[in-house]
């Protein structure tokens, strides 16, 4: 049986991610930065660029790609968290992002999966290490991405 702080620290693990999606949605590089760890590593996948390290190299990448779309909408599901120690986990979940380009171009979807390692930082939790596999996309570029994997 889960104990009350590994409980806890799922609702902050999913909140955090929650937290990511949002300040995407908002347009918000420093709120993007502010969910990962100051020595993050990134991979977004080849066709976006070679895996991004720190903190404010994911921010200024956030504010590169956010400045594409008038829009976007990011809605995240199936969460699995698997605790590797009490202060290190490894999290998957599903995504399913909407864009609307700049360009007044046709509408963009992905569907996607982040591959993440959190870790408890002061009072709360950060992304450590972050890789997007994408399952599928409508409408964006024909960019290179990592693989979901599927069987």
């Amino acid at each position: 049986m889960a104990s009350l702080q590994e409980l806890s620290d799922r609702a902050a693990i999913a909140d955090l991610l929650h937290a990511y999606c949002r300040c995407c949605d908002l347009n918000d590089p420093d709120g993007i930065a502010a969910c990962f760890t100051e020595d993050c590593v990134a991979d977004y996948g080849p066709g976006v660029g070679p895996p991004a390290s720190g903190r404010a190299t994911r921010r200024a990448e956030a504010a590169r790609d956010l400045q594409l779309f008038d829009a976007t909408s990011h809605h995240l599901s199936n969460i699995v968290v698997e605790f590797e120690t009490a202060d290190r986990a490894r999290v998957q979940s599903v995504l399913y992002a909407w864009h609307r380009p700049r360009t007044g171009d046709a509408d963009w979807h992905l569907h996607a999966q982040y591959d993440d390692v959190m870790v408890r930082a002061g009072a709360g939790w950060l992304i450590a290490e972050r890789r997007l596999l994408v399952a599928g996309t409508v409408g964006f570029p024909d960019w290179e991405w990592l693989p979901i994997g599927r069987a």
